[in-house]
């Protein structure tokens, strides 16, 4: 797919929520969908993840986790990953539902496939875009979109460029700028401070 995925609403996240709570895997989407848009971790660096980097000994969901740099694009460096509120409830919930189904060790894959390995790349982008194409989103919404409405946000919230390189984990802050989307609020907003 060429062009720039494109960027979630607020009622697009919430009709995503809700389409998912009537899935067959809705506890594993629902910590999928909520761990990307909350972090703007790309899916390579959630397809391996672990109980155990992101649960402490007593699956306490962490306050923080680092991706390894095997984790991570380019696999050159780690990343620290911060757990907002809402991340942190989902992951308890999440946690209550693994433990209901079976023995949870720290050293397994935090989301697995029915055979117990890792999701592969080609399943989470199937999962989320199937999420988006349920709800009446077209095919310019995909797993991407997760990412790039994150790091929109936090630009739109004037967040210095810094601190969301660290989110991101970009190496430069000019890469950042591919995810600015202008939203027609702050370019109002701009213009007003040209108003004499």
């Amino acid at each position: 797919m060429r062009g720039k995925a494109k960027l979630l609403t607020d009622k697009d996240i919430n009709n995503c929520l809700r389409y998912i709570q009537t899935t067959k895997t809705k506890e594993r989407t629902s910590a999928m969908f909520i761990l990307m848009l909350t972090t703007a971790l790309r899916i390579h660096s959630i397809q391996k993840l672990t109980v155990g980097q992101v649960y402490d000994e007593h699956f306490k969901p962490r306050e923080s986790f680092l991706i390894q740099p095997n984790q991570n694009k380019g696999g050159r460096k780690s990343l620290q990953v911060y757990i907002n509120d809402t991340l942190h409830k989902e992951l308890v919930s999440y946690m209550r539902f693994l433990q209901s189904k079976r023995q949870v060790n720290i050293e397994q894959y935090l989301f697995t496939s029915n055979k117990g390995s890792y999701l592969s790349k080609q399943q989470i982008i199937r999962i989320i875009t199937g999420v988006f194409k349920a709800v009446g989103l077209d095919s310019q919404y995909r797993c991407h979109s997760l990412r790039a409405t994150a790091l929109t946000r936090l630009m739109d919230a004037n967040y210095p460029l810094t601190l969301i390189q660290q989110i991101s984990g970009h190496s430069s802050i000019q890469t950042l700028s591919i995810y600015y989307r202008s939203n027609p609020k702050n370019i109002k907003n701009a213009l007003e401070t040209l108003s004499y």
